[in-house]
């Protein structure tokens, strides 16, 4: 009746790239596929509790510094190394003069008295996921699969010809050389199998490489469709059905 109520996903903060919205399993409610970072990473790989980052000007010196940390067993540790955290915040060099002064131990212990009156940031969910709607305002989180975890997904469409299937497409270069840049995810084809009612991998697109970040049906002379693939700073790539 012309009103809305925000209402937030419970245990769904995730480092989210962005959001599509469709009728994943063609019931006649608009669902969400959103695409996250994925599993082939250091923030998830091991991991068993959600990834934090801590915001605060930590040393006093007018720049705010944000801390990024993973948890294990109810515990936080630095996702940094010791000489990386030092670049912006030098006061750890003098408390901590070895790397065996702080080898395994968590972020509470290595910044002491400085770990108060931060801000709290956080992540639960690092998978790119399908949020299905049950028509009553509710939806339920369900991962992508496996193969579409492989990099950050950046970009969602669907096959315009056949009915509850899609693309996805991502892969993220601006890393350091700590995390190694995120490669390895294909223009991938996913589709909603009603039999199974999940989600299934169907195929990739060999030798499509770069960092895709938006794609796109465009209508072409006699009727057909063409998929525009737009990559970071390479050219378009132009995808044309078997069947347009």
């Amino acid at each position: 009746k012309g009103r809305f109520t925000e209402t937030a996903i419970a245990k769904s903060t995730g480092l989210w790239q962005t959001v599509y919205t469709t009728d994943v399993n063609g019931d006649g409610f608009t669902d969400i596929l959103a695409g996250n970072w994925g599993w082939n990473n250091k923030f998830w790989a091991g991991k068993n509790g959600p990834l934090k980052m801590y915001v605060k000007d930590f040393d006093n010196n007018g720049t705010t510094e944000q801390i990024l940390a993973y948890t294990i067993d109810g515990k936080e540790y630095p996702f940094l190394a010791k000489d990386e955290l030092e670049r912006s915040l030098p006061v750890l060099k003098k408390a901590y003069l070895k790397y065996s002064d702080v080898a395994g131990q968590t972020v509470q212990y290595m910044f002491y008295d400085l770990f108060k009156d931060y801000q709290e940031l956080q992540a639960e969910v690092l998978g790119s996921s399908c949020f299905i709607n049950d028509g009553k305002g509710n939806y339920k989180r369900t991962d992508l699969p496996a193969p579409l975890q492989f990099a950050p997904v950046f970009s969602f469409a669907s096959i315009y010809n056949t009915p509850n299937s899609f693309i996805a497409a991502g892969n993220f270069y601006g890393v350091i050389p700590y995390e190694g840049r995120y490669d390895a995810l294909q223009p991938t084809f996913f589709s909603y199998n009603k039999n199974t009612t999940a989600l299934q991998y169907d195929s990739q697109l060999a030798n499509i490489t770069g960092e895709a970040r938006d794609a796109k049906w465009i209508n072409y002379a006699g009727g057909g469709k063409v998929l525009i693939v737009a990559r970071n700073n390479e050219p378009l790539i132009f995808l044309k059905p078997n069947n347009p």
